[in-house]
């Protein structure tokens, strides 16, 4: 990464070598991109985009808004908050995308197995399609129950 930096630094001119040296050394202490502001970002350009055909003036100021939003995030000096709010928003995206993958996976294994979901510690528990009563150990929690296949 330094030897692209040094290449940029030596094929550029004398001022543009300043500017990019002051905004390198502006940004230091500051928190940057990070997913939560390309998500940021990305809907304010979904939403101009579909401003162009509405032409709405509140719209506008929500733009703006997000935009303005992003940039403070991203020139912030309080890193261990940006951190935070950018962990919340990871882990609510891997709830969701494992909520659909567990979605797509009982569609998927419809005809060879059943799951069902622990009485105790609520894990997803996968088992082979057998109908009637089943003894079930749940390897998460270690409780055993009994549950009725029906179909």
């Amino acid at each position: 990464m330094n030897l692209f930096i040094y290449y940029i630094f030596e094929s550029v001119g004398d001022n543009v070598r300043n500017f990019l040296m002051k905004a390198a050394e502006f940004m230091r202490g500051r928190y940057g991109n990070d997913k939560l502001n390309t998500l940021i970002l990305i809907l304010a350009g979904v939403l101009y985009l579909i401003n162009l055909f509405v032409r709405s003036p509140i719209m506008v100021v929500v733009i703006l808004l997000l935009i303005g939003l992003a940039v403070f995030r991203a020139l912030s000096t309080n890193i261990n908050k940006r951190l935070y709010e950018n962990n919340r928003y990871l882990s609510i995206c891997t709830a969701v995308s494992d909520f659909f993958k567990r979605q797509y996976m009982k569609v998927r294994d419809f005809k060879t197995h059943r799951y069902i979901s622990c009485p105790y510690c609520k894990a997803q528990l996968r088992l082979k399609k057998r109908t009637g009563v089943q003894h079930i150990h749940c390897p998460k929690c270690g409780q055993d129950f009994k549950k009725n296949i029906l179909f």
